[in-house]
C-alpha cells in the first residue's frame, strides 16, 4: 500500500483543525484538482480532501484512487474523557442510523492501526491529560472499496480545539505513513468494553496487530457471515482471534466455536 487519502469534514471542528495543521505546518500543498467543491492538497503520494457531510456519511469517496482512507475526526462520548483514539468503521447489527449499511463492516488495515496507536503512545507525555486507546468497530462508512480508519480527538470542543492534541495527532499520523508498511501477527478482536485497555496494551506492547474488533455488547450479533467479513475484509491475512477472556460473557462458547470453524488460532488476553 502506498497511496494515502486523508479525509476532513468541513462540519467537524477537530477535523478542520487537523487538516489545517497538516497544510500549514507539514507542507501539504494546494492543487488545482477539486473534490466536493474544495481544493485537493498533496504531499508526495498523500492527498488531503475536504468533504461536505459528516465523515460517517462520506460514502461518496469511492471515486478517489487510493489504498487507504484516513478520516481525521472529532470523538464524542458521554464521559467527556479527553482521549486520542483510532478505530475502523463497521455495523455489527441492523441499526445503520450512524452511517454505513446494516451488518456491514469496512475494510481494515491492522498494521496501520497498530503503528498509529504506538506513535501516539510514544508522544503521550506531550498530552498527559489524554487517554490513548483503541476502539471497536462502529458507525459508517462501511462500503468504501479500500481500508478506512478513523483517527480522533475526544471528547468535547475544548479538546477539538486543543492545538497540542491536534499537533500530536498530525505528527503521529504522518510518522505512521512514513514507516509503513510493516508485518505483524494479525488478529481480530472479541470482547471487552468499548475503550479496551487490554487491546490497546496488546497493540503497544506485543507483535500483534488488530483489524476488526467486536466489543462485548456486539457479540450477540456475531455469526458466521459477520465473522467472514472480519476476516475477508482485512487487507492482511488474519491468523488469530484475540479474545478478552474475561470480557466475552455468555457469548464465549459461540465465539470460540466460530473461530475454530474458520481455522483461526485462539489467543486469550
Amino acid at each position: 500500500m502506498g497511496r494515502f487519502t486523508i479525509v476532513c469534514s468541513r462540519k467537524d471542528i477537530a477535523s478542520v483543525n487537523i487538516a489545517n495543521m497538516l497544510i500549514e505546518k507539514l507542507d501539504f500543498r494546494e492543487s488545482k484538482e477539486e473534490f466536493d467543491a474544495s481544493p485537493i492538497f498533496f504531499k508526495g503520494d498523500i492527498k488531503l480532501v475536504k468533504v461536505k457531510p459528516d465523515l460517517i456519511f462520506a460514502d461518496h469517496l469511492g471515486v478517489l484512487s487510493t489504498d487507504v482512507y484516513i478520516f481525521v475526526s472529532r470523538h464524542k462520548s458521554e464521559s467527556k474523557m479527553p482521549c486520542l483514539t483510532a478505530h475502523f468503521p463497521g455495523n455489527f447489527y441492523h441499526d445503520s442510523s450512524y452511517g454505513g449499511r446494516p451488518r456491514e463492516l469496512a475494510y481494515t488495515w491492522p498494521s496501520f492501526h497498530k503503528e498509529y496507536i504506538r506513535r501516539l503512545w510514544q508522544m503521550r507525555e506531550s498530552v498527559p491529560s489524554y487517554q490513548i486507546v483503541t476502539e471497536p468497530m462502529h458507525h459508517g462508512p462501511t462500503s468504501l472499496p479500500k481500508p478506512v480508519i478513523f483517527v480522533e480527538i475526544g471528547s468535547t470542543e475544548k479538546e477539538w480545539r486543543d492545538e497540542k492534541a491536534v499537533e500530536v495527532v498530525s505528527k503521529a499520523l504522518m510518522e505512521t505513513i512514513e514507516v509503513m508498511p510493516k508485518d505483524y501477527k494479525v488478529g481480530i478482536g472479541f470482547g471487552g468494553t468499548h475503550y479496551s485497555r487490554k487491546f490497546t496494551e496488546l497493540l503497544i506492547e506485543s507483535e500483534f496487530a488488530l483489524g476488526a474488533i467486536a466489543p462485548k455488547y456486539a457479540l450477540p450479533f456475531i455469526d458466521e457471515q459477520v465473522l467472514n467479513q472480519m476476516v475477508e475484509k482485512c487487507s492482511q491475512k488474519v491468523d488469530y482471534a484475540v479474545l478478552d477472556k474475561k470480557g466475552l460473557g455468555a457469548e464465549k462458547a459461540k465465539i470460540v466455536e466460530l473461530a475454530k470453524r474458520a481455522n483461526i488460532e485462539l489467543v486469550k488476553v
